[in-house]
Order: C-alpha cells, then structure tokens, then sequence
C-alpha cells in the first residue's frame, strides 16, 4: 500500500480533514505538479549566522527544466535535462560579459547553500514528508499533529506540526562510493548537516569507504508547514533542530500546471541576461 493510500484509510467527514488528509492530499497534489513558477524567500543556518536569499524560480517536471534567478544578486541559473554535459549555465552579476558552465554539485554552486538547485519547489519538501512517514509507518498520530487553519499572506492554510523529539546524530561507516549527498538521500535528511558535523563542508566527492560519520536522522526536530488549502502546496516551511532554526522557505506567487512559452528555458528568452 502507497503512503498516500495509508494516509487516506479511515471514515473521516470530507468538511472536517484530518491531519492524514491534509498530509495526503498535499503529497497528491505536489506529485502532479508538471510545471510550476514562484517566488521564494530562503533563510538556512550557514556555520553561525542566518543567510537570507530571495529569488524566481521556473521548473518543468518532464523533461526536468530549471531556471533560476537570484533578486538581491542578480544571478542567474539555467539547467536542462540532456544538455551542456549535465551543468548548468550561469550568468552572475559580477561578470556581465561571461557566462559560466558548473556542475550543480560542484563546491561552487553549493556554497553557502543547503540544497542543490534540484531540490527548488516543492517537490523536495514532500519528499522529506513522504519518506519520513515511510520510514515511520506505524507512528504518523505521533509525530505529525494538526495544529489548526492560519491565514498566511492573504492565504487560508492548515498548519501542520512534525515533531521528532528523540532526532540525534546516529554512527554511519561509509560504503565505497558514497558522497554526503548519497548518505543523506539514504536517511533523508541533510547533506548540508553531515558535511558540518563531519567536518566536510567544502568538500563535494567521494568520501574514503569505511570512514565514520556522525549522520542526523530524521530531518529535524521539529517543523512546521502551512499548506494551501486550495492547492494544497506547502507554501511555507521552517524546520528546526538541535541548533534552533535550520531553513525556513517562503512561497509566494504561485502559479502550477500552466504552459510556458516555447523558448521559456532558451538562453535567448526575453528578460534574460545570458
């Protein structure tokens, strides 16, 4: 049985949704997501300080298309699905007349971020969800809680609270072949957090097999998402552990399942700066 048909079980009146509902039709309606423009206001924990970044974000699902442009900065990211070698194109601010080919796992594109650009929109965030209650079929009642109906710029959400309060750094040996980003796909959580808490963060290859690690499971200890009650997006997000605020998203603007113009992802696209 899927963990959306788990969620799903029960006789609950269709006007009063559960948590498991609400949860349901979230993962459902991110799962059909085939395109999908917003605005998003990012703020994580870098080392010891809160970095806050906003930008416009443009992604096809199938073939996977992304743009991306940073509105303090002015960058600009452009990554599709078969081209350029698997990098991504860059335009940044700092150098008009250039462009630039990077591998979006590289150090240069990671710096100072927790995430890769394929972890933009929502998909990533019902992804943390979906596999956290795989991992944790049986204890959905005790870690997510439905914590009533909010009104968050100018939306109607339900506000969903995700606790973990046993979260702890677990002993990991590290296979041949592995990367922190493998690990954290493996446990869903923080490749930005195993790389600090090992001391790896500027490092992106393979790490020595049979290294120990110190590796976070879950995510985090606490989170909290509103979900748009008419899309059923997780518009905003804040995610907590041991250190306090880890990352919080913001999503304004939303826009899903639309058609984008033909030339859309097309380095010559009106408004581009490539």
């Amino acid at each position: 049985m899927g963990f959306v048909a788990f969620l799903m079980m029960g006789n609950h009146p269709k006007k009063t949704p559960t948590c498991r509902d609400i949860i349901g039709t979230m993962l459902d309606s991110v799962k059909n997501i085939r395109t999908q423009k917003c605005d998003i206001k990012v703020v994580e924990h870098i080392n010891d300080h809160l970095n806050v970044a906003e930008s416009q974000i443009k992604i096809n699902t199938s073939p996977k298309k992304i743009y991306y442009k940073s509105i303090l900065k002015g960058n600009e990211v452009l990554w599709i699905q078969g081209e350029n070698k698997g990098n991504a194109r860059i335009h940044a601010s700092s150098l008009p007349l250039v462009n630039l080919d990077l591998d979006p796992y590289g150090s240069l594109m990671r710096k100072d971020n927790h995430h890769t650009i394929f972890d933009l929109g929502f998909q990533y965030i019902a992804s943390i969800v979906a596999n956290t209650i795989v991992r944790y079929p049986k204890e959905f009642d005790k870690h997510f809680t439905y914590a009533g109906s909010i009104v968050w710029n100018k939306t109607d959400c339900y506000q969903i609270a995700i606790n973990f309060p046993e979260y702890k750094y677990i002993e990991y040996t590290v296979s041949k072949g592995e990367t922190a980003n493998s690990i954290a796909a493996k446990f869903s959580t923080s490749d930005y957090k195993i790389r600090r808490k090992n001391n790896l963060p500027s490092y992106y290859g393979t790490i020595k097999e049979g290294k120990k690690l110190m590796v976070p499971s879950p995510y985090g200890n606490k989170v909290i998402i509103y979900i748009d009650k008419k899309n059923g997006m997780p518009i905003n997000v804040k995610v907590y552990d041991e250190e306090g605020l880890f990352e919080a998203y913001e999503f304004s603007n939303v826009k899903i399942n639309f058609m984008f113009a033909p030339d859309e992802f097309s380095e010559k696209f009106k408004g581009y700066n490539f």
